[in-house]
């Protein structure tokens, strides 16, 4: 039997296929199909997709919404502690919670695809390449190759990478998710211990995020100007504060099918709290540089980079039938998808049968980015089986 569908990767965005199919009624229609999922990560022991030690920048309604009480994932739903999210759905959790739910769903994924002869979910399987023809997809790599009507890239994003004159050539630097997963402690701890300079370039949430953890986690630590803050232009902020679930504003997007709201149009959360503190004066071990994006001056003086200027979506290299490579169109770091179709696109057309989902890969609605980050079960993914099924 042909496999209908193949997903490159299995995060969050992956998850919200299913998820989405669940609260459609089409969940076992998808698995009778045929799904074949890829998965860089060597096991299951191994999947913490978004476990960062900051808070989520949105309440946690926002991750529980649109997921059926009585389908699929109903047991996820009913032990204590979501509970309480579900009678708190303005809380606002850590990223390290809401990481432990997802894999928790994933685990469902991963126990219905077991039952299902069609249906299967590969670790260690790393995707070299991808060769689109009229027939679908074959996806390869060093694990052998596999073929499918469909394909959805749900590979994820990477932190953008820093071209020379941003420093991409000293030694001494980090990644902003090496940083929010507590994974760079060590090398910060003794960057500060030596009496270098921490320096963040970048205005994104990443980046306010990655000073809010250092004030957290080094308190007691940091010294006057001990953190650098370059940005190209001020950030800009979203209109309400998430310390609560705010009122709608006029900008806000609302899907229709899951109801949740398309939240970034600017810094919110902690982030944006940091980045007002920092204004008001509140840190003097925090200084920031607002137009001023060179990082060399400081590295020149042996301060530690942190490269927090954003994410670019991860792109397995792709090729058409006669071997010749394709690059997918983007427009600012997002990849574009046919306004009706929301088949991902090459040189201006729609690329028959290819879809993504999740960060990098987000849906427009005219020149406004719509869901696809924390939101990944909603029109996305909707839009996506809609095609499929």
């Amino acid at each position: 039997m042909e496999t209908l569908l193949q997903i490159i990767g299995f995060g969050p965005a992956a998850l919200g296929l299913f998820i989405a199919a669940d609260r459609n009624g089409r969940l076992q229609a998808l698995l009778d199909g045929g799904v074949q999922v890829h998965e860089r990560s060597a096991s299951f022991s191994q999947w913490e997709c978004m476990a960062y030690a900051i808070e989520a920048n949105s309440p946690i309604a926002d991750f529980l919404r649109g997921i059926r009480s009585d389908g699929a994932f109903a047991q996820c739903l009913r032990q204590p502690r979501v509970q309480h999210w579900l009678q708190h759905p303005e809380q606002v959790v850590s990223l390290v919670e809401v990481s432990a739910f997802l894999r928790q769903l994933a685990q469902v994924i991963l126990d219905l695809c077991r039952d299902q002869p069609n249906a299967a979910i590969h670790f260690a399987h790393p995707v070299a390449s991808v060769r689109s023809a009229v027939s679908g997809f074959s996806v390869h790599g060093d694990w052998g190759s596999s073929h499918s009507r469909y394909l959805v890239l749900a590979c994820g994003a990477r932190v953008r990478d820093l071209r020379p004159q941003e420093g991409a050539a000293t030694t001494a630097s980090l990644c902003s998710d090496r940083v929010l997963r507590g994974q760079a402690d060590p090398q910060l701890l003794q960057a500060l211990e030596q009496g270098l300079q921490l320096l963040v370039l970048g205005g994104s949430h990443s980046a306010f995020s990655v000073v809010g953890y250092l004030l957290e986690r080094f308190a007691g630590r940091l010294p006057v100007g001990a953190i650098q803050v370059l940005c190209r232009q001020r950030p800009a902020l979203w209109s309400a504060c998430a310390g609560v679930a705010p009122p709608l504003q006029a900008r806000d997007l609302i899907d229709e099918e899951s109801g949740e709201v398309n939240r970034f149009c600017g810094l919110r959360g902690a982030a944006r709290d940091t980045l007002l503190q920092i204004e008001a004066g509140t840190w003097a071990c925090v200084e920031l540089h607002i137009g001023s994006a060179d990082p060399r001056p400081w590295l020149s003086r042996g301060a530690l980079l942190i490269n927090a200027t954003g994410y670019r979506p991860r792109v397995p290299g792709l090729l058409n039938a006669a071997g010749v490579s394709l690059t997918l169109d983007q427009r600012d770091g997002n990849l574009c998808k046919h306004p009706r179709t929301h088949e991902l696109m090459v040189g201006g057309q729609a690329l028959p049968g290819l879809f993504g989902t999740g960060l990098g890969y987000a849906d427009r609605r005219g020149a406004t980015l719509e869901v696809g980050v924390n939101f990944f079960h909603g029109r996305c993914a909707g839009n996506i089986l809609h095609a499929v099924l």
